[in-house]
């Protein structure tokens, strides 16, 4: 029995002296190569901030078509208004023509903005402006043209353009004769025929040479060449 007792005296004798020499034992070392478990206050990965891009130039496009570029903005959120104030955007507007957008074309955008489109129904809209206004009698600033009253046509005093002054050359009135002077409706003047009311207080000179003047003859007719 007692050589039994042995063995097992000399293990325990050399488990106690590696143990003063430094060595570890397997226990020990199974503990100390254990994996450390992450911490509960250690932050995990930071969120991946949305990419910026570049706002597209969208002038001249439908809304529909503006819309399916936008679409490759994951995130940017699309207002549409219209270009003028006198104009009201209808429901289904997918083939109004986009004016302008804001932000500008070239500028950064990212998923927290908000891109907003002014549309108007023709392209060629686009360009007329009467104070934000697309009709121009719309515009509160607007005046409307003054309209002119026509003045009333003249009489005509003077005698027709075949009387001419008296002078020293015979002419050719309107009625194919000839005179010095013709009446206010186309004859030679003559002395001592009658003359028309039109002709009153004329002074011509007569086929006969002397100067005449149509007035007022009480005795024959109201006016005479005299």
């Amino acid at each position: 029995m007692f050589h039994r007792l042995v063995p097992v005296a000399l293990l325990s004798v050399l488990a106690l002296a590696g143990c003063d020499d430094g060595t570890t034992t397997p226990t020990e070392t199974a503990e100390t190569t254990r994996p450390a478990t992450a911490s509960a206050s250690t932050p995990g990965p930071s969120a991946t901030p949305s990419p910026a891009v570049v706002m597209p130039d969208l002038r001249n496009q439908t809304f529909h078509e503006a819309q399916q570029e936008l679409a490759g903005l994951p995130g940017v959120r699309v207002t549409a208004t219209a270009r003028h104030k006198d104009v009201t955007l209808p429901k289904d507007h997918g083939s109004w023509r986009v004016c302008d957008a804001s932000p500008r074309p070239g500028t950064l955008v990212t998923a927290d903005d908000t891109v907003v489109v002014e549309l108007a129904k023709q392209a060629g809209d686009c360009e007329i402006s009467h104070h934000g206004y697309l009709h121009e009698t719309n515009d509160p600033a607007y005046t409307p043209p003054q309209t002119q009253t026509p003045e009333p046509a003249r009489t005509p005093t003077s005698a027709p353009a075949t009387s001419k002054p008296a002078g020293d050359t015979l002419i050719t009135c309107s009625d194919g004769k000839q005179g010095y002077a013709c009446t206010s409706n186309g004859h030679p003047v003559v002395d001592g025929q009658f003359c028309p009311s039109a002709d009153h207080d004329r002074t011509l000179k007569a086929t006969n040479g002397t100067m005449v003047t149509c007035s007022y003859d009480p005795s024959v007719k109201p006016y005479r060449w005299q």
